[in-house]
């Protein structure tokens, strides 16, 4: 996958390391100065989307910069959570490193940013949790869901001391916990609390809202393991139908939705139509996120599977 770099951002990156090189620093005050001129010329455009994959070339260019740059201003002393809108691009680059499958490095710089953000803004603001959220979304996807199980239960109660139980940042950790438990098998709990946190979705966000969709996408995946395929299928093909009408054929949701379809399309022996989901799948997969990408890579093995249970059926 190839896209061009946004002008605004290469040019943010080029004054950045202009301002590194070319500035005398003679001590640690004069490298404060530089790290929070760096900050802010960072942070005079907008952050882009993490989840969109057409940003992640700006994210290629972007993280190296804000990694450097977070590297000296705590070498120099500056708070790296003292402004609102470097924040949010630290988080950005750390949901740009999970959605783009380099968690391992996410990991490292999600724990360097939590731990400064706590001793700096305090346990329960609401940037702490985000990048709480951030390490276990890391650690789930580097080191699987045992390690990230502890994480999740501690989001969801700072979320619900902070926000309250029903609020929507609470409802979808609960979510997060909800595919944790589904990762290590245990679907009867799994389906209590996704069919519980779903209620909770449709009544304190409406049926329309993208946490309550995800939680659909979950419960179905309980009801999977649970060896309910066809009312998972059902609930997959809702979620599938939201993301398209809202984010188009070509976003991750819609696509990650789609292979759910086909996975399950797959498990009720409707093979055919699997193989013809996935084959149309892995183009999408391929211009989209790239060859390298878990779902490009994961819609091939299926689209082997399928290919191979067609042989044994003739």
């Amino acid at each position: 996958m190839t896209q061009s770099v946004d002008v605004a951002v290469a040019q943010a990156h080029a004054d950045v390391l202009a301002l590194f090189r070319d500035t005398p620093v003679t001590d640690s005050s004069g490298l404060a100065a530089v790290c929070r001129s760096a900050r802010d010329r960072l942070t005079s455009m907008p952050v882009p989307d993490p989840h969109d994959a057409h940003h992640w070339d700006a994210y290629r260019v972007l993280t190296p910069t804000v990694q450097t740059l977070l590297g000296y201003a705590r070498e120099a002393g500056v708070p790296t959570g003292e402004a609102e809108r470097f924040r949010a691009l630290l988080i950005g680059v750390l949901h740009y490193l999970h959605d783009s499958d380099r968690a391992e490095a996410g990991v490292p710089l999600a724990e360097l940013v939590q731990r400064d953000w706590e001793e700096q803004l305090g346990e329960t603001h609401l940037d702490t949790i985000e990048a709480l959220e951030r390490l276990a979304a890391c650690r789930y996807a580097g080191e699987g869901a045992e390690a990230s199980r502890p994480l999740l239960e501690r989001i969801i109660e700072l979320r619900s001391q902070s926000l309250g139980a029903d609020h929507a940042d609470t409802l979808h950790s609960l979510c997060n916990l909800g595919v944790c438990l589904n990762t290590l098998g245990d679907y009867d709990e799994a389906l209590r609390l996704n069919s519980e946190t779903l209620w909770r979705c449709e009544r304190r966000l409406g049926t329309g809202h993208w946490t309550t969709n995800r939680t659909m996408a979950v419960t179905a995946g309980s009801l999977f393991g649970l060896g309910e395929h066809r009312s998972a299928l059902g609930m997959y093909w809702a979620v599938h139908d939201w993301h398209l009408q809202r984010s188009g054929a070509s976003s991750l949701d819609t696509l990650d939705a789609a292979a759910d379809i086909a996975h399950t399309l797959h498990a009720i022996g409707d093979y055919e139509a699997a193989r013809a989901l996935n084959t149309d799948l892995l183009h999408r997969y391929e211009r989209t996120a790239g060859e390298g990408h878990c779902g490009t890579k994961e819609t091939r093995a299926r689209l082997a599977q399928n290919l191979e249970a067609l042989r044994h059926d003739t």
